[in-house]
């Protein structure tokens, strides 16, 4: 006797439905091939498993003890088969992020190496574009996950967020920049200088904006576009130090130059900006083994992110 988990399934899906048609189409086959293989089930074991009268089929005793097995036994291997498949997709799987500029700076990267270290056998692919494309990347299912502003999901049911904290941003400049030897610094005098940096949303528009030298906001988008508008922190960082342009980020992000003094802090009564970053998702969508590998890595060294930005400020304050 030699039966399958193939034809075991087939016998379960029948025994719910109670017709070949409505089984056949749940298990995408044809009727005939259906009839087939519970034809030979019945055959191996000996004995009939359904009795079949005017188009509605019901299990024999037979069948009910075969289908008591079966239910016990399939679930088990569905359960085998999703574990094999989960860790294949650690293993020999593929990971596609789509990162804005300041998360893809460091927290991406870091994370991504982290990943790539356990599972030297998944393909990771990561898109750095401008944050107001990011939403589209992910409706388009161009990527797994996005880690961005996630402003971009409110108000959008098609996406879902996961918030990894809120990053203060801080003004800075060259040293021996004029604003450095007013003492505290007013927002008035900031906004006479060109903002450096990469547009902003409209709920931080009202603050670094005002002043024409600094930017315009789009009246359409509400956007803010620096006088100076770069896309990655890298340039960013390089133009503020070599000009009179005014810097916003992080204090994660200025760590080295703060320290070595090639850039420094606009010591002043500003408003508190923030970064809200996170991750970002199509809502209802399951999420792969690849990307909750990478949410975990990423949360561990945002902690540890958030945790040297105080010891940043300490360091930079004396």
């Amino acid at each position: 006797m030699k039966i399958s988990l193939r034809q075991l399934a087939h016998a379960e899906a029948l025994a719910r439905h109670g017709q070949f048609r409505d089984a056949a189409l749940e298990l995408h086959i044809t009727q005939p091939a259906l009839t087939r293989s519970i034809q030979a089930l019945e055959k191996a074991l000996g004995g009939k498993l359904f009795d079949r009268r005017s188009g509605e089929v019901t299990p024999t005793q037979a069948g009910e003890l075969v289908l008591a097995k079966a239910r016990r036994v399939l679930p088990a291997v569905r359960e085998l088969e999703e574990d094999t498949q989960s860790l294949l997709g650690l293993q020999s799987g593929s990971l596609a992020i789509t990162t804005g500029p300041y998360p893809g700076y460091l927290l991406v990267p870091l994370a991504v190496s982290r990943v790539a270290g356990l599972y030297p056998g998944l393909s990771i692919r990561v898109r750095e574009v401008d944050w107001t494309e990011v939403k589209g990347q992910l409706l388009d299912r161009e990527s797994d996950i996005a880690v961005a502003d996630i402003s971009l999901a409110r108000d959008d049911p098609r996406l879902a967020a996961e918030s990894l904290g809120q990053d203060p941003l801080f003004y800075f400049c060259r040293p021996g920049h004029p604003l450095t030897n007013r003492g505290r610094v007013t927002l008035e005098e900031i906004r006479g200088y060109p903002l450096a940096g990469n547009k902003a949303p409209q709920r931080m528009s009202k603050v670094v904006g005002g002043d024409r030298r600094a930017g315009e906001q789009d009246p359409v988008t509400g956007l803010f576009h620096p006088r100076i508008e770069i896309a990655t922190v890298s340039s960013l960082k390089q133009v503020v130090a070599a000009s009179d342009a005014i810097g916003l980020c992080p204090l994660i992000f200025l760590e080295d130059e703060l320290l070595s003094g090639k850039l420094v802090l606009i010591p002043g009564d500003t408003p508190n900006l923030f970064l809200d970053s996170g991750f970002l998702y199509l809502a209802g969508k399951s999420l792969s083994p690849a990307s909750l590998a990478f949410m975990e890595a990423a949360r561990v060294i945002r902690q540890e992110q958030m945790r040297r930005a105080g010891a940043i400020m300490s360091a930079v304050n004396g």
